[in-house]
């Protein structure tokens, strides 16, 4: 039963496949994310530093934030974080050859966090979260928390890649209990810059965001994130509403999150 309702204003969203992908009627054009100095081997951290500049793109005009970047937040969400450079770290160590320093460096998500907090002037918090299952619920819930906590807005990130066989052998060993989600079979991110918006009683009609359809399973644990962005963007094509509602769990009990996708008049 939803109990509560919050709304805060979605100023824009982005999703980045590398690889493109087609699945249903959803067709994603390859997008190539480009280097990042210090950062070798995994996609992980570049494909995070394009989904950024693409959603803050129209926003800053990719210029740093002014004052504003004191009060703007950050949460990664992730199922296994940059496996990519994990798996080699741990090749490289069992194999006895020496491993690149940069891989050390670059194994924690927050380093390429720092990159993206230093080019737009985020001074914000900044949260990593590893979440079981469908990361949009807890993800969500935990941006309307951060904006009740005196931040006046957030840039959610979601990322995962596509999972190969030691991970999945470690998905396998999550299995028993709790939420589950299926691996991820493309390289993805998406995210949403989130902000505090005022209490609009009179909110035009919300179109309420699905559960994330079959055809969507090659996104793993972001597929709830995608069918949020896939159902945002046809509601600002169409203009038919003024916001989206999303259903998010949390300790409390389940709630409604009502996104308004433009400023209230």
């Amino acid at each position: 039963m939803i109990d509560t309702r919050t709304e805060r204003l979605l100023v824009s969203e982005a999703l980045v496949v590398p690889s493109g992908v087609t699945a249903g009627a959803l067709t994603v054009e390859p997008v190539e994310p480009g280097r990042v100095p210090g950062f070798v081997e995994s996609a992980f951290s570049p494909l995070i530093k394009s989904v950024i500049d693409r959603c803050l793109a129209g926003v800053t005009g990719g210029e740093a934030f002014g004052d504003e970047g004191a009060r703007t937040g950050l949460v990664l969400a992730t199922l296994y974080g940059d496996t990519v450079t994990a798996d080699l770290g741990s090749k490289l160590l069992t194999s006895g050859r020496v491993a690149n320093p940069l891989l050390f460096y670059q194994s924690v998500p927050t380093t390429i966090l720092g990159v993206v907090a230093r080019d737009y002037a985020i001074t914000g918090p900044t949260t990593c979260v590893a979440l079981r299952g469908d990361l949009r619920g807890e993800a969500l819930d935990l941006v309307d928390t951060i904006l009740d906590d005196g931040m006046d807005q957030v840039l959610l990130l979601g990322v995962d890649l596509a999972t190969e066989t030691r991970p999945l052998d470690a998905h396998a060993q999550l299995q028993d209990g709790g939420p589950q989600a299926g691996a991820a079979r493309v390289d993805a991110a998406v995210a949403f810059l989130i902000r505090r918006a005022d209490p609009t009683p009179g909110t035009a009609r919300a179109a309420v965001t699905p559960d994330a359809d079959a055809h969507l399973s090659d996104f793993g644990s972001l597929a709830g994130l995608v069918q949020l962005y896939l159902t945002v963007r046809a509601e600002r094509a169409a203009a038919a509403a003024g916001a989206v509602a999303v259903n998010v769990g949390s300790a409390l009990g389940e709630r409604e999150l009502r996104l308004l996708l433009r400023e209230p008049s």
